[in-house]
């Protein structure tokens, strides 16, 4: 069937996990509705045209962009861009913007430079937090943007009962089954439970991490805590390079996935192979797994002042952490998209006071372009440097424009605290300019003297010239 006429069909469940106390844990997960396989990592990149494709209309700032971009966002995945960040500086772009919040990351989007390129970049907590539905919409959404592409693509496939493990996995590789065309790629065992038994769990990497295809076969029970689950789950990362990793890879992923290595047609269920040239579960799983940590580390210091006559209350005022604080990996926007929504303090970047500033004035604003203006060709393309330098300096006023009218708007308590932060940063740049380093490393010289050409001197003065004689 192909990618046109197919759609992706995802179910959600609940699976089973015991504590190790008898205790049975709910874990919802989700998985492709015959074959089992879902999308547990996506990047793409785009022209960043396709922004101005969309609204029909110039965007102006590097800000617009990213606002049009988060709507676009929170219609197909049911959240949008929270706020900017520092950029790691691993992605080679400019700027970074997070979606979700720095404990809780669903990804991340890149922007600036790199040939006017915009990366996103959905995390598998991401992809399990998207609303249903997500992976047609994605695919509708590169089908009609601007020289779109998908550099990196995880397809998982779990075994809940232990029907698939790690130690198969290596005797398959060993026998050939991950073989294509010949080759048998490498492979890596990593945990001490490769050795001896202790239950950490054991991971088997087969291939190369920059290769096309790159597969992580682990215990991911042991991983989220129980010691004694069967839970196997297998990925394949699928990497832009010698390939090209077509967009029906989000609709048709049994197919895909059944394809990458002779083993995977052997799995249950799975479609014909076409081969390329957790939500309140994991919650309740790590919450278990903090507390059995919490008892070790402060059980007997509880036990200690109930004993000395101190009442619950009491105890639990003295050691409960500051107000927003939760244990790593219990943070509420790791499991509830409207959690990060209460997170953050303006919701979505395109629901900033700023955006809506930008949207009031836009209704003064009729954009009128000739017939001739086509919005999914760059802007500015072959404009002089003196025009893009003037281009700049009209987006730095409009900016400045939006920060004094926001300033505006603000309370009178909020004003000043605003300006006596400047006023502080003031002062760290005078004591800056004025420190007698300051010019320690930018204005160093090399004082080394340059070497003389004493040779040509020397022959110069030494050697006569030759006279002929009768």
């Amino acid at each position: 069937m192909g990618g046109d006429q197919k759609t992706a069909q995802i179910e959600y469940f609940t699976h089973l996990l015991s504590d190790g106390k008898g205790r049975m844990i709910e874990v919802p997960q989700r998985r492709g509705a015959i074959d089992g396989v879902f999308c547990d990592w996506l990047t793409i990149t785009f022209h960043e045209d396709t922004l101005v494709k969309l609204v029909g209309h110039p965007l102006v700032s590097d800000t617009e962009y990213m606002w049009v971009l988060s709507e676009k966002l929170q219609e197909m995945l049911g959240f949008g861009i929270t706020r900017k960040a520092k950029s790691k500086g691993n992605k080679f772009y400019e700027s970074m913007y997070l979606l979700g919040s720095e404990s809780a990351e669903y990804g991340a989007v890149h922007y600036g430079g790199q040939r006017d390129t915009v990366l996103i970049e959905l995390k598998g907590l991401g992809c399990n937090l998207a609303a249903e539905g997500w992976e047609n919409r994605m695919y509708e959404f590169l089908k009609n943007a601007i020289r779109a592409r998908i550099t990196r693509c995880d397809l998982a496939l779990d075994f809940f009962n232990g029907e698939y493990t790690p130690e198969q996995a290596l005797l398959d590789h060993d026998n050939g089954h991950f073989n294509n065309h010949n080759m048998q790629p490498k492979r890596e065992c990593r945990g001490t439970s490769w050795q001896k038994e202790d239950q950490t769990g054991k991971t088997l990497y087969i291939g190369r991490v920059k290769n096309a295809r790159y597969v992580r076969i682990y215990e991911k029970g042991r991983q989220l805590g129980d010691k004694d689950s069967p839970w196997v789950r297998f990925e394949i990362q699928f990497n832009h390079g010698d390939i090209e990793i077509p967009f029906e890879i989000l609709q048709d992923s049994g197919g895909y996935f059944a394809g990458a290595f002779p083993i995977c047609q052997t799995f249950k269920n799975m479609p014909e192979a076409k081969r390329i040239a957790v939500r309140e579960k994991t919650l309740n799983l790590t919450f278990e797994h903090k507390v059995r940590h919490g008892k070790n580390a402060v059980g007997a210091l509880v036990r200690f002042m109930r004993d000395v006559g101190l009442d619950d209350g009491q105890i639990v005022e003295m050691l409960i952490a500051e107000d927003g604080r939760y244990p790593k990996g219990l943070e509420p926007e790791r499991y509830d998209v409207g959690e990060l929504l209460e997170a953050q303090k303006y919701g979505y970047l395109h629901n900033s006071p700023e955006a809506d500033l930008s949207r009031e004035t836009d209704e003064f604003i009729v954009w009128k372009t000739s017939d001739e203006f086509k919005t999914f060709e760059r802007l500015g393309k072959d404009i002089s440097p003196a025009a893009e330098l003037r281009r700049e300096r009209e987006d730095d006023a409009y900016e400045a424009w939006l920060a004094r009218m926001l300033d505006e708007g603000l309370p009178i308590e909020q004003q000043l605290a605003k300006v006596e932060i400047q006023a502080k940063q003031l002062e760290k740049r005078i004591a800056h300019q004025n420190g007698k380093y300051r010019y320690s490393l930018a204005y160093f010289i090399n004082h080394r003297p340059k070497a003389v050409n004493t040779i040509k001197s020397f022959n110069c003065e030494l050697i006569p010239e030759r006279k002929n004689h009768v």
